[in-house]
C-alpha cells in the first residue's frame, strides 16, 4: 500500500460500504414486497391431563400461529380447548387442574406421528366470529347533523 493513496483507499473503502449497505436495503425491501407479511403455520401443542395416571398418550392439538407463544395464545382461545381443560383437569374450577404442558412435544409444524386434535378450522370461525364482533361493536355512525336553516331575510320596504 502506498502511503500517500491510504486516504484514497479510506475514501474509497467507504463510499463503497455505504453503497452496498443501500442497495442490500433496497434487495431486502424488493423481496419483502414479493414475499408479502408472515404468515401463520402449524405448530403442535401437547397436553397431559388426568390420563397419563392411566398409561395413556398425551393429546397433541394444532393451532396456526406466529410462534409457540402466539400457538399457546391462540389454543387457549378455543372453546374446545377450554372443554378438554376442564374434562381432563380434574376441577371444573380449573384451580387444581392436573394438566401439564409437554413443551419436549410441542413444536413448529404437524404431528409426525400418532393422533392430534385439528383446531385450526375452529381457530378460523372463532377468529372471524371475533372479527364480526369488534365490527359490531363499534357504535353506529351518527348521520351529520342537517345544516342549520338560513337566517330569516328582512322583508324588503318599499316607499312611495
Amino acid at each position: 500500500m502506498i502511503a500517500d493513496k491510504l486516504y484514497e483507499y479510506n475514501d474509497a473503502r467507504i463510499t463503497t460500504a455505504i453503497e452496498a449497505s443501500d442497495h442490500l436495503d433496497a434487495v431486502r425491501a424488493r423481496l419483502a414486497a414479493l414475499l408479502g407479511p408472515p404468515t401463520p403455520s402449524p405448530f403442535t401443542l401437547t397436553f397431559a391431563g388426568l390420563e397419563r395416571h392411566m398409561g395413556e398418550a398425551p393429546t397433541s392439538f394444532v393451532v396456526n400461529a406466529m410462534d409457540l407463544g402466539d400457538a399457546l395464545r391462540a389454543l387457549a382461545r378455543l372453546p374446545s380447548w377450554r372443554e378438554w381443560y376442564l374434562a381432563h383437569g380434574g376441577t371444573p374450577d380449573g384451580q387444581d387442574a392436573d394438566i401439564v404442558y409437554l413443551p419436549q412435544q410441542s413444536r413448529p409444524g404437524l404431528p409426525t406421528h400418532g393422533a392430534y386434535n385439528d383446531m385450526r378450522g375452529e381457530q378460523e370461525t372463532v377468529t372471524e366470529m371475533g372479527s364480526k364482533l369488534i365490527r359490531h361493536a363499534r357504535p353506529p355512525a351518527e348521520p351529520a347533523p342537517a345544516p342549520a336553516p338560513a337566517p330569516a331575510l328582512p322583508a324588503a320596504r318599499t316607499t312611495l
